[in-house]
């Protein structure tokens, strides 16, 4: 099929993959760790057919761990485990990347692709760039039986930052609510290159954080969010709904906790850092 890609670079947009958030985010694609009272502003790539990929520049060779020791556990029921895993999933598949293209499995009512997103900090850089379509990164050495996973690299972006993620529930451009209330948290592994920084998170918008929610004015985007330390070795995270926190800077939500029953999209973001280069693999429900 003919991929239809479509990318975007402004604020207040209210259509479906990109609107821009006062405080320190960067939009529904961005929701970053600025300066308090900053504006952001938004660069996406999204593809809205499931296209066959081509092999990405992503960290490959990195060291690759073996076994599932070496378990490392952070704050509240949050984990991290080093190693390379073997099959999959535990739960609900979100995305594998198996099949090489730049959507998310076709499962449990779940449409999405795959975006990059950054803020517009002039000779900032990052692979796959706004505009193209996204493409899965080929793994050398292999994950365990996992041989492709989605990578992102970049550098050079000193507003908010940057990162890579997708909707749960986007056909045709048409973002919506996705309901996860029959789960407890999402599941996923990632590593970086060994220039890269090792400080990002995880963040997931809800009703009251996206803009398309209807919920948040002024400060939308201030996701709900957990931050990550990762290694050149993979490791799999476990991340509980109740375990993310808005940034607060923005909007506060209209709940004490995430509502999961109307989440929007799942992003993976690094703030304001030199370098960096980001794989994820295996993104299930749980």
């Amino acid at each position: 099929m003919k991929a239809r890609c479509f990318s975007f670079a402004m604020c207040g947009l209210a259509a479906a993959f990109v609107a821009c958030g006062d405080g320190d985010g960067g939009g529904s694609g961005g929701g970053g760790s600025g300066a308090s009272g900053s504006t952001g502003s938004l660069s996406t790539s999204v593809t809205t057919s499931a296209t066959s990929a081509t092999t990405g520049s992503g960290s490959t060779g990195a060291t690759t761990g073996s076994g599932s020791t070496g378990a490392t556990t952070g704050s509240g029921s949050t984990s991290a485990t080093t190693g390379t895993g073997s099959d999959p999933q535990g739960g609900p598949l979100i995305d594998d990347m198996e099949d090489d293209d730049n959507a998310i499995a076709d499962e449990g009512g779940r449409v999405g692709y795959w975006y990059v997103f950054h803020d517009e900090t002039e000779g900032g850089q990052q692979v796959p760039a706004a505009g193209d379509p996204f493409t899965m990164t080929h793994l050398d050495p292999a994950r365990g039986q996992s041989t492709i996973a989605a990578c992102s690299q970049g550098s050079g972006f000193e507003d908010w930052g940057a990162g890579v993620g997708f909707d749960l529930n986007s056909l045709s451009g048409e973002k919506a609510a996705y309901d996860a209330s029959g789960y407890t948290g999402i599941k996923f592994w990632a590593k970086v290159g060994p220039t890269s920084a090792t400080a990002a998170k995880v963040m997931i918008s809800d009703q009251s954080t996206a803009p398309e929610g209807g919920v948040c004015t002024t400060g939308c985007d201030d996701n709900w969010a957990k931050s990550l330390s990762l290694t050149e070795e993979w490791k799999e995270f476990t991340i509980p709904f109740a375990d993310l926190a808005q940034g607060g800077w923005g909007d506060p939500a209209a709940t004490d906790a995430i509502d999961a029953s109307k989440i929007y999209s799942i992003q993976f973001q690094f703030n304001t850092v030199p370098e960096f280069d980001l794989c994820i693999d295996d993104i299930t429900f749980y």
